[in-house]
C-alpha cells in the first residue's frame, strides 16, 4: 500500500467505533442498478477502494461491512428499487454501513435520507472520492450526505480498470454527461455537463483490459454522439473511433445507443471497412412521432430516424438494430401512437425496449397535461412488446446457418447449454461449458421454443 494510501487509514483508526479493525480486510458488497455506464462507475469505486483498504468484495447476498448501492433513477420503478434492496441489506447485517450512490443520490438525496437503513447518500459528484467519503462512512454512527453540485467546466475522470466481476465483456466509458435537456429526463442534473475521455486515457484503458484478457469491449456514454465536443482538438465519435480501431485491430468494439441525427457516412463506413467493430448500433428513438420528438425536446425528427435506419440496413442484412420506445407520453394521441407503431412494422428493428412513460420530479415532461391513461399505455407498450417478437423471431430466422462470431456468457435458462451473444446482438444457445468471455465461432442451426440454437464451429482455446 502507497504512502499516499497511509492518511485514510490513519483516519480510520483515530475514529471511535471505527469498523476496520486492525488487520481485517473490510468485506464489501456492490450492487448496480441501470446503464452501462453506472457497471464501469461501480467498478471504478471498487477499483478506488481496493487502493485504500484492505479489501474482500463479497456477493449482494452475503453478510458485508459495506453494502454500496450504485443507483439509477430513470423511472420511478428504479428508485423503488434502490429503497427495497437497501432495506433488505440493512435487514441482512444490521451492523453493516448501507451507501447509497450514483444518480438517485445526486438528484433526490433528501428522499434517500428520509430512509432509515441508508446510513450515506453519496451523489455522482462525490462518488469517486471514495478517499473523502469512507473514512466517515465507516466512522460515524450519524448519516453521511456527500452530494454537490457539477461545475461548468468538469472535465472527465476515472481510474483504470482491469475487470468486471463476473461480465463477458468489459464497458469503457468514453463519455459522460448530457448538455441536452429532454423534457422526461432528469440525466443532465444527475451526470452534469457532456465530459469527453482523451485518446491517451482511452488507449491506456482498452490497453489494460487487453492484458487482462477481454476480447470485446462496449464503447459507453450518457450521450456517445456529442464525444469529442468539449475537447479542445473537438473530435469527433467518428474519428475516436477509427483511431481506436486502427490501434486495436484484435479487439471485438462495440458501441452503446447513439442518437439518429447521429448516424451518418462517417459513421457508417467505419462498420463497412472494419470488421472487428460489431455490426449492431442501438438508437435512443423514443418515438416515431415528430409532434412527440418536439414535445421531448429530441433533436431530431421522425423523417431523420427512418433515413438513418434505412442507411444501417443497406450495410448487410443481418445487421442488428435495438431501440428505446417511450410509450404514453403526455398527450400521446392515437394517431401519433400510430405513428411510432408504423415505424417499427416497416423499419428492420431487430429488438426493442419499451418503456411506459414515467414521470420524474423536476422534469418538464412531469407538469404538462394530457396524461395518457394508463390501460392505455399498458396496451400499446403490449403492442409494441408483441411487434418485437415477432421481428426477434424474423431475425432469428434470417441468422440460420450463417457463421458468425459470439461471445461466451453466463448459463442459460435450458439445460445442457450456455447462452452467447454474436455479434449482431443475438442471443444463442450453444452446448458448450468453456469459460465467460470466450469467442466462438458459431452456427445457428434452429429455431425452438423461442429459442436460437447454435453449433460450435470454432473457439479461441483450440
Amino acid at each position: 500500500m502507497s504512502t499516499a494510501d497511509q492518511p485514510v487509514l490513519s483516519q480510520l483508526a483515530a475514529m471511535p467505533g471505527h469498523r476496520l479493525p486492525a488487520g481485517e480486510v473490510l468485506r464489501v458488497a456492490f450492487k448496480t442498478l441501470g446503464c452501462r455506464l453506472n457497471q464501469y462507475d461501480t467498478e471504478g469505486i471498487r477499483t478506488r477502494l481496493a487502493r485504500l483498504v484492505p479489501l474482500q468484495v463479497v456477493a449482494w447476498t452475503e453478510e458485508a461491512d459495506l453494502y454500496i448501492l450504485n443507483s439509477c433513477t430513470v423511472t420511478a420503478k428504479a428508485d423503488q428499487e434502490c429503497r427495497r434492496l437497501a432495506r433488505q441489506a440493512k435487514r441482512r447485517a444490521p451492523s453493516a454501513r448501507v451507501l447509497v450512490a450514483g444518480c438517485y443520490a445526486q438528484t433526490q438525496p433528501d428522499a434517500l435520507r428520509g430512509v432509515p437503513e441508508i446510513d450515506a447518500v453519496v451523489g455522482n459528484t462525490e462518488k469517486d472520492n471514495v478517499a473523502g467519503w469512507l473514512p466517515r462512512v465507516l466512522g460515524e454512527t450519524g448519516r453521511t450526505l456527500a452530494v454537490g453540485d457539477f461545475a461548468r467546466d468538469a472535465v472527465f475522470d476515472s481510474p483504470l480498470i482491469d475487470e468486471f466481476s463476473g461480465r463477458s465483456r468489459a464497458f469503457v466509458k468514453v463519455q459522460d454527461g448530457c448538455n441536452l435537456r429532454c423534457t422526461y429526463c432528469l440525466i443532465w442534473k444527475a451526470r452534469g455537463p457532456g465530459r469527453s475521455r482523451t485518446l491517451e486515457d482511452i488507449d491506456a484503458q482498452l490497453q489494460t483490459l487487453l492484458d487482462h484478457g477481454y476480447h470485446e469491449t462496449i464503447l459507453a456514454g450518457i450521450h456517445l454522439g456529442g464525444y469529442g465536443r468539449d475537447l479542445p482538438n473537438r473530435r469527433s465519435l467518428p474519428e475516436m473511433l477509427r483511431h481506436v480501431l486502427e490501434k486495436f485491430p484484435d479487439l471485438r468494439v462495440r458501441l452503446s445507443s447513439i442518437h439518429p441525427n447521429e448516424v451518418g457516412p462517417d459513421l457508417l463506413g467505419l462498420f463497412r471497412d472494419y470488421p472487428h467493430l460489431r455490426p449492431h448500433l442501438h438508437i435512443s428513438l423514443q418515438s416515431g412521432s415528430d409532434d412527440v420528438l418536439r414535445r421531448m425536446k429530441r433533436p431530431y425528427r421522425g423523417r431523420r430516424a427512418w433515413d438513418a435506419l434505412r442507411d444501417i440496413a443497406a450495410i448487410r442484412p443481418d445487421f442488428g438494430i435495438g431501440a428505446d420506445i417511450i410509450v404514453g407520453f403526455p398527450g400521446e394521441s392515437d394517431a401519433e401512437f400510430a405513428e411510432t407503431r408504423r415505424m417499427v412494422e416497416e423499419l428492420p428493428f431487430t429488438y426493442l425496449h419499451v418503456f411506459r412513460f414515467s414521470p420524474r420530479p423536476g422534469t418538464a415532461a412531469a407538469d404538462m397535461t394530457g396524461r395518457v391513461h394508463p390501460e392505455t399505455v399498458s396496451e400499446r407498450a403490449g403492442i409494441l412488446r408483441s411487434l418485437a417478437a415477432t421481428k426477434r423471431a424474423a431475425f432469428d430466422s434470417l441468422l440460420l446457418g450463417r457463421e458468425c462470431e459470439a461471445v461466451l456468457e453466463a448459463e442459460g435458462d435450458v439445460a445442457g447449454y450456455r447462452q452467447a451473444t454474436t455479434e449482431h446482438y443475438a442471443t444463442v444457445l450453444v452446448p458448450y461449458g468453456g469459460t465467460v468471455g470466450s469467442l466462438l465461432r458459431v452456427r445457428p442451426r434452429e429455431v425452438r421454443d423461442g429459442h436460437l440454437y447454435a453449433d460450435i464451429v470454432e473457439d479461441d482455446h483450440e
